[in-house]
């Protein structure tokens, strides 16, 4: 995952993270609301993670109030929505990028990421 990189701890990307909600209540179509393009359909940019621990809560819809549940999504691999129903044929539904992977971080390694996150 290279997401978080750099000077800026972001690459100021644009990608799939699967937290849209694509066809559902609280549907968040991402940067597409913007450029009406369809291939950004739950698209949201990068944050940069300096001064994280002070801009919660976390993902762009505020579905974290606590960093280690959000590492440990991430940990497992992040959200990978599957298109159901009257979506299962929608050529529009996102799929989450593939930067997004299980990490396979120990027990520890988490603890010590979410401390790291916040001291940023």
């Amino acid at each position: 995952m290279t997401c978080h990189e750099g000077a800026l701890l972001s690459d100021n990307e644009f990608h799939v993270t699967g937290f849209h909600l694509y066809g559902r209540r609280f549907e968040d179509l991402g940067r597409s609301e913007f450029t009406q393009d369809v291939k950004d359909i739950g698209k949201f940019r990068t944050p940069s993670l300096l001064g994280v621990s002070n801009t919660g809560p976390w993902m762009h819809n505020g579905l974290f109030t606590q960093f280690r549940p959000m590492i440990e999504q991430y940990n497992a691999g992040g959200f990978r929505p599957k298109a159901r129903g009257s979506k299962a044929s929608d050529p529009f539904f996102p799929v989450t990028t593939p930067l997004i992977e299980p990490l396979n971080l120990t027990e520890e390694e988490v603890t010590a990421l979410v401390e790291f996150l916040n001291i940023l």
